[in-house]
């Protein structure tokens, strides 16, 4: 029989062994209380970052599925263009529908997005700079070109653009005002839910069709309608898609010059408030910064397997009239050879709205397209153009070479200094070989010199002294042949 000691110990050792297994108990509980909070965490988090990568993808497809790239290139003038074409393929459409009545309707467009996060993304497709909200001049231009177009900035909260998107539609789908409506947001399934109610109403509905259409909106028995002038109608397979393949592969390869200045990580991160007036150097986030070797080609001139180039490269490689250098300065690449600012093709509407106007009374060359005319008694028209007939006259112009080639550095010259026909081989153009070769990365932007300035500094090259109003007026009254 156990001793009393024994006994105590015993009891006393029992009690221990309790209160161990209970603080291991409270331990435990305790640890698995913490990886339930980490658990919802992660689980919150991950929630967070699909709807953050599904906003992404979202604005990506807005990206390369919606408008033309030339039109978001060309900035604030691409807004106005993208207004005036949107206007005039929607007034096309209606006098489908509706007859004569549609000159009787008036054409309200109502576009809604989140304008940072949307240029945060061209920004990544190359469409735009890396400057904070970098589409703002798209989109004012866009906005304030026709009465009642509004491109709305929704702001970035969730879901805030979808929600005025529905709202904007239940106001106008039951208002006897509005007698049809043209639905854009095809690219998202989301909004068939919105439109299920109005299934067959070919009377009151139509959809309009991009590169990021839905295939289940096909079930809605809708009539389905492009803008082919505004909008893209098929995909790119890339961001860089718009360029050669071998473009896209020297462009992650290019080495700039050590800079003197600090990098602008804002700038990278897409978030650069600054822009072009930035104190630090703006380069992309994958170029490296090192020295050039002097023989180093222009990645241009080893362009071997893109013997031809089309109009959407020229919109996204070549400079506009929006850079705040325009007006004053030139810009040149590397070896000082002109580069043209981009010229789009006009719409055959203008063609046949400024053909009609020459049949009247010719504009004169110089005086529209250069700003002055200094011929006594011109017998040329100096009248009010409007501004269709003017871009093609720019365009007529820009297909003729300049007499004094890429050395040209007047702001008033309208010739053209290089190819931009859309896939021109140089087959039968009136531009040599290196014209549609030349090397369209900027190096720098240049005072322009005016045939005055010239002479007044006595500079005794002759290509200098070239001036645009030698030209011939009649260029740009040629017949239908030379306009197509």
């Amino acid at each position: 029989m156990l001793a009393d000691a024994d006994i105590t110990a015993l009891d006393s050792h029992l009690g221990t062994i309790v209160r161990e297994n209970q603080q291991h108990h409270d331990n435990l509980q305790n640890l698995l209380s913490k990886f339930q909070e980490l658990l919802e965490s992660y689980n919150s988090l991950k929630s967070d970052y699909e709807e953050e990568k599904a906003g992404r993808e979202r604005y990506k497809r807005l990206a390369r599925g919606q408008f033309k790239e030339h039109l978001i290139k060309a900035g604030s003038d691409g807004g106005i263009t993208a207004a005036r074409l949107m206007h005039d393929s929607i007034r096309d459409l209606l006098h489908d529908r509706l007859g004569s009545h549609a000159d009787q309707c008036r054409i309200m467009v109502r576009i809604y997005a989140n304008v940072l996060g949307l240029s945060k993304a061209l920004a990544r497709s190359g469409l735009v700079g890396n400057e904070a909200r970098s589409l703002s001049p798209f989109v004012a231009n866009l906005t304030s070109s026709q009465d009642l177009f509004d491109f709305v900035d929704a702001g970035d909260k969730k879901e805030a653009a979808d929600y005025k998107i529905r709202e904007m539609f239940r106001m106008f789908a039951d208002n006897n005002q509005c007698k049809h409506i043209f639905f854009a947001g095809c690219h998202d399934a989301g909004y068939l839910n919105l439109l299920t109610p109005y299934r067959g109403r070919a009377d009151r509905l139509t959809l309009l069709k991009a590169a990021g259409f839905h295939n289940q909106y096909n079930t809605l028995d809708l009539p389905l309608r492009e803008l082919p002038e505004v909008f893209m109608s098929t995909p790119f397979a890339g961001v860089h898609a718009r360029e050669s393949p071998s473009q896209s592969q020297i462009q992650s390869q290019i080495i700039l010059p050590s800079p003197s200045r600090p990098v602008c990580k804002h700038y990278q991160k897409g978030i650069c408030r600054y822009g072009s007036t930035c104190i630090k150097l703006h380069i992309q986030p994958n170029q490296q910064i090192s020295k050039v070797p002097d023989d180093t080609t222009s990645i241009f001139d080893r362009e071997n397997s893109s013997p031809s180039r089309t109009h959407e490269y020229y919109a996204a490689n070549l400079p506009t009239t929006t850079d705040p250098f325009y007006g004053t300065h030139v810009p040149i690449n590397k070896t000082g050879e002109r580069i043209d600012t981009y010229c789009a093709a006009p719409s055959p509407e203008a063609r046949d709205q400024y053909s009609r106007r020459a049949r009247v009374h010719r504009p004169c060359n110089n005086f529209h397209l250069a700003g002055h005319c200094d011929t006594i008694h011109c017998e040329f028209d100096h009248g009010p153009i409007d501004i269709n007939s003017r871009g093609v006259m720019a365009h007529i112009l820009r297909q003729l070479p300049c007499g004094a080639g890429l050395t040209c550095r007047s702001m008033k010259c309208f010739l053209g200094h290089h190819c931009q026909k859309d896939g021109c081989r140089g087959t039968k153009c009136r531009f040599n070989r290196h014209a549609h070769m030349l090397d369209l990365h900027i190096a720098k932007w240049v005072p322009a010199l005016e045939k005055e300035d010239v002479v007044a500094s006595s500079v005794s090259d002759a290509s200098e002294e070239a001036s645009p109003v030698d030209s011939d007026n009649t260029f740009a009254y040629s017949t239908n042949d030379t306009l197509s």
